[in-house]
């Protein structure tokens, strides 16, 4: 590893970044695909939460929190409710990838500013 004081300056660093940027792009996508083609009652709440839980503890740690707030906001709805996954919880569901996919394709690194807390806005009305 470099002695770089900044770790996230480091090729090391970047490289792990850029490891994670991609993986998530393909499980973003493959998520999108689970919610949009499952009827109520037929996805189970594993299929989404435990690849959000793994984006909610890497995101921030690689330079992306907005992601990971979006992605433990998820989490913490899906918890509460229906397993498999009824008609609110795949909207939720639906709403949070949507949000997650295209800011991931925008590359939005940082807490995204006053768009990334009207986002966060946004995605608590839908769990209201």
């Amino acid at each position: 590893m470099s002695a770089s004081p900044d770790p996230t300056a480091s090729p090391e660093w970047e490289s792990a970044r850029s490891e994670w940027w991609d993986q998530a792009k393909t499980e973003l996508a493959r998520l999108q695909d689970a919610v949009n083609s499952a009827a109520p009652g037929s996805l189970k709440l594993e299929t989404i939460y435990a690849p959000m839980h793994d984006m909610a503890g890497l995101a921030g740690v690689l330079g992306y929190p907005l992601l990971g707030k979006i992605a433990r906001s998820l989490i913490e709805t899906l918890r509460k409710g229906a397993n498999p996954l009824d008609d609110r919880m795949l909207m939720v569901a639906k709403a949070h990838l949507a949000a997650l996919t295209a800011l991931h394709a925008k590359d939005v690194r940082g807490e995204g500013g006053q768009a990334g807390v009207a986002v966060m806005a946004k995605l608590a009305s839908i769990h209201a």
